[in-house]
């Protein structure tokens, strides 16, 4: 026991240092942007930086429902001659009419691609981004989803960091609307402290993740990497793009954390969605085939999140082990502490959830993960995928009338 409980510490330690340094990346991503603002914006408003031209891309799938939120708020962009890109991928629903009703409003500006081609190779969402990629004109490509509401200033605050050469990928901050059910209300504390690991480690100069509703790269950068067709196939597309441009070819990566560029994003209404989609995010982590992104991954919720809490049993015999295994709550609770500070945020409804929603965000991922490992399979864009196989190869065939988002 005595040996354990000293593996044990040390374990215990390394994570807390990790988070710790986490939680200095934060910082010293606030100063960043506030020197990038301090640098570019002028308090006259009409003496503004010549910023470069964006194109925002969206792929979309049979998002009749949820479509006309994000482009009313394109539409309001302020960034003037901002270019839009869409690519309705095989939609059955309204969809495309929508998008054809857009365009014709903005004008030149807007444009979509009505894509009825089966992927090869990739995921769906890898090949229709991939042919967005082919006729996209911007020098930055901005990234959100279809379920997604922009605020006005959204862009020019994402180009802002572009100004810089050597940046080549910016993260924005990811928001969800707060539904009135448990799981909604658990979603808008869950999925921007996720963010936050993103965020830290992008702080400390190690990126090992991002979320794709709310990015922005730049174009040349894109076009370095060859675009998905020549990165494979992963369900995790936007992480392998990540680490394509970051780590392989070298491009630096920022993040844009002030509340102007946050995207708001709609939660999950069910369990099985909600299953299905942490499922995906953890096969794409725990089988990259980034070895900084799925080693730190297993390090931190394999090995040590969940076996945490597996040996909570031991406490029976021996009082140090819970006082050891709340480390990883502590742990975590650093960094989502500190997302109760960002800009915007209901503070005393935040702070009030903060340590039941914390516990059970532990016990949450551990099940997740151990689900994951356990081979349970999961369907996404209407391909059954198991965990295993999902970040290397061609996905099964669509089963008619499983499409999920």
């Amino acid at each position: 026991m005595e040996a354990f409980l000293l593996v044990f510490a040390v374990f215990s330690a390394i994570i807390l240092a990790f988070h710790l340094a986490l939680t200095v990346g934060l910082l010293m991503n606030f100063r960043r942007e506030q020197r990038v603002h301090g640098e570019t914006v002028s308090p006259d408003a009409r003496v503004r930086p010549v910023l470069p031209r964006a194109e925002v891309v969206v792929a979309v799938r049979d998002e009749e429902s949820t479509l006309p939120r994000l482009l009313e708020s394109l539409q309001a962009q302020t960034l003037e001659g901002c270019f839009f890109l869409f690519v309705d991928d095989r939609s059955t629903d309204g969809t495309g009419r929508l998008l054809d009703d857009f365009c014709a409003a903005v004008g030149a500006r807007a444009r979509v691609l009505h894509n009825r081609a089966e992927p090869v190779g990739l995921t769906g969402k890898q090949a229709a981004l991939d042919l967005a990629f082919t006729q996209a004109r911007g020098d930055v490509l901005l990234f959100t989803d279809g379920d997604c509401r922009l605020p006005p200033e959204w862009a020019e605050e994402m180009l802002l960091h572009f100004l810089d050469d050597r940046v080549g990928v910016v993260l924005g901050r990811i928001e969800l609307a707060e539904g009135a059910s448990f799981l909604e209300r658990f979603q808008a504390f869950e999925q921007p402290l996720l963010n936050q690991y993103n965020f830290g480690s992008v702080g400390i100069g190690i990126p090992t993740g991002c979320f794709g509703n709310n990015m922005g790269v730049r174009a040349a950068a894109v076009k370095e990497a060859g675009g998905f067709r020549s990165l494979g196939y992963s369900v995790t597309e936007d992480a392998m793009l990540l680490d394509a441009l970051c780590r392989r070819n070298g491009w630096e990566v920022k993040t844009c954390t002030s509340i102007q560029s946050a995207a708001t994003t709609m939660p999950k209404t069910s369990w099985k969605e909600y299953f299905n989609q942490h499922i995906r995010w953890n096969a794409g982590a725990l089988f990259s085939s980034d070895l900084v992104t799925r080693v730190s991954y297993i390090f931190l919720v394999v090995i040590y999140l969940v076996g945490s809490l597996l040996v909570l049993p031991l406490g029976f015999a021996d009082w140090r082990v819970p006082v050891l295994s709340l480390n990883s709550f502590l742990s975590m609770g650093l960094l989502a502490l500190a997302g109760g500070f960002y800009e915007g945020k209901r503070k005393v409804r935040y702070f009030l959830r903060f340590f039941p929603y914390l516990f059970f965000f532990g016990f949450f991922y551990s099940f997740i993960t151990l689900r994951t490992l356990a081979q349970r399979s999961f369907v996404w864009k209407g391909a059954s995928l198991r965990a295993v196989i999902s970040a290397r190869r061609t996905p099964s065939p669509p089963k008619p009338g499983s499409l999920q988002r």
